[in-house]
C-alpha cells in the first residue's frame, strides 16, 4: 500500500494536532497495512458518510473501526479521531472498539512535534 503522505494530509482532517510538522511524523511512525477491507458504507447522509474497515498488518489484525468522511469546501476530507482498540487477547473486552471525544491530543501533539523524522 502506498504511503504518499502528502496526499494523506489533503485528503484527511486532524484536530488531534495543531501542527502539520507533528501530524506528518505521526503518519510516517505508522506501520504500513498490508490489508484494506471496507466492510460497510452508510451514505444516508451525503455531506457525513460513515466507513467501516478492517485493517491488516504483518502482526495483526483491527476489529472494524468506523471513518467519517465529511463533505467540506467541495471535497470529501477523512475525519481522523482518536480510537481505542483493546488487543489485549486475555481481555474479555478484546478487540472493542471506542472512540474519545473530538480534541487536539497534547501528547500525540508533543511526541511527534519534531524536524528530524
Amino acid at each position: 500500500m502506498s504511503r504518499d503522505y502528502d496526499k494523506m494530509l489533503s485528503l484527511s482532517d486532524d484536530y488531534r494536532f495543531k501542527t502539520d510538522r507533528a501530524r506528518l511524523n505521526f503518519l510516517k511512525a505508522q506501520g504500513t497495512p498490508i490489508d484494506y477491507r471496507i466492510m460497510s458504507v452508510n451514505d444516508s447522509d451525503p455531506s457525513k458518510i460513515v466507513i467501516s474497515s478492517i485493517t491488516k498488518y504483518e502482526d495483526m489484525e483491527l476489529p472494524p473501526i468506523k471513518h467519517i468522511l465529511a463533505f467540506e469546501e467541495g471535497k470529501y476530507k477523512l475525519k481522523m479521531r482518536n480510537v481505542v482498540v483493546n488487543m489485549i487477547p486475555s481481555s474479555p473486552d478484546y478487540k472493542t472498539v471506542e472512540y474519545e471525544p473530538e480534541r487536539v491530543d497534547g501528547n500525540l501533539e508533543d511526541n511527534f512535534n519534531f524536524s528530524n523524522f
